[in-house]
């Protein structure tokens, strides 16, 4: 039975064993040490060509090689980059914009459909989640045709980052976090949206994980402003904010909320998975940037008064 095609793209500079690795990662072959065998013993592993290809799991892995060594890319294709924190909402927005996926409310359908996440065997939304494909939807620059449909190109974004979450990641959140994959991937979206320094995503991710251990609420702005429609935006929270009535709002429910807020690139997830060893509860992003924690309230405070005089 025929499968619909995936969009797989080759960079330039990219060897046999990165392309067999995407491959694998697209789900377009089951084993990379095959199509290596065949390019080898074919002859075509320098072959290889650069480009965006539309190539189907049901084809046999030589003809996938073929296509990928005589380069039969697909044309019309448009590049688009995902920045790291994004939300779902922004990345149908600049989809639609990019006239990909068949429009807005198409891409919005499949960004809640978690037969796409169980077809990418990632977990199933928590009750209460508000998009189901929320943190899947890895962060990168892609190349996808006018003619995708909004599930294949939602699950092309999917499959980067079944290829980033690796098993040895996945068993260090475990061990480290002792959070499971879809606990992680909430983590690491809030980490993304409180700092922008990826050297000090693993101290804020050492806090929020000392405040989870000791039963403190985690008080973290973002996932109000995501509860609000607001993580788009440059947004100050008011005191009425920040008792919003949502299972999202971290300064009113305990806990992690029921799933992730945006799309967290690698640095942020591994931070959760290799966390900093603090004692710190507390922190803030003084005027240059930098996170400064505290052990107590009333350092926070002091440290408040410090950088920002109030």
């Amino acid at each position: 039975m025929a499968r619909d095609p995936v969009t797989v793209v080759i960079r330039p500079g990219m060897g046999l064993r990165q392309i067999a690795l995407s491959l694998r990662a697209a789900r377009v072959i089951r084993r990379a040490w095959v199509f290596e065998v065949l390019a080898v013993s074919g002859g075509e592993a320098r072959r290889l060509q650069a480009g965006t290809y539309a190539l189907s799991p049901s084809m046999p892995p030589q003809v996938v090689l073929q296509r990928i060594a005589s380069g039969e890319v697909v044309t019309g294709a448009r590049r688009i980059t995902i920045p790291e924190g994004w939300n779902a909402t922004q990345i149908i927005a600049a989809l639609a914009a990019a006239h990909l996926g068949h429009g807005q409310a198409a891409l919005a359908a499949a960004a809640t459909d978690p037969a796409l996440l169980a077809a990418a065997a990632l977990p199933a939304p928590a009750a209460g989640t508000k998009v189901a494909l929320e943190g899947y939807l890895y962060p990168d620059t892609y190349s996808f045709s006018s003619t995708m449909s909004a599930a294949q190109i939602l699950g092309r974004m999917l499959s980067e980052f079944d290829a980033v979450w690796t098993p040895q990641l996945a068993a260090a959140a475990r061990a480290n976090a002792q959070l499971d994959t879809a606990q992680t991937v909430t983590l690491a979206s809030i980490v993304q949206r409180e700092v922008a320094d990826a050297a000090q995503m693993p101290l804020v991710a050492g806090i929020y994980l000392h405040r989870l251990r000791v039963g403190m609420r985690l008080d973290a702005d973002p996932t109000v402003l995501y509860a609000l429609g607001l993580l788009s935006q440059q947004h100050s929270l008011t005191l009425a904010q920040t008792a919003t009535v949502s299972p999202y709002n971290t300064y009113v429910v305990a806990g992690l909320p029921p799933g992730p807020i945006c799309n967290p690139g690698k640095a942020a997830l591994e931070a959760v998975a290799h966390p900093a060893a603090t004692n710190a509860l507390y922190f803030l992003t003084d005027p240059r940037g930098r996170v400064i924690p505290a052990d107590t309230l009333q350092q926070q405070i002091a440290h408040q008064q410090k950088y920002y005089g109030d």
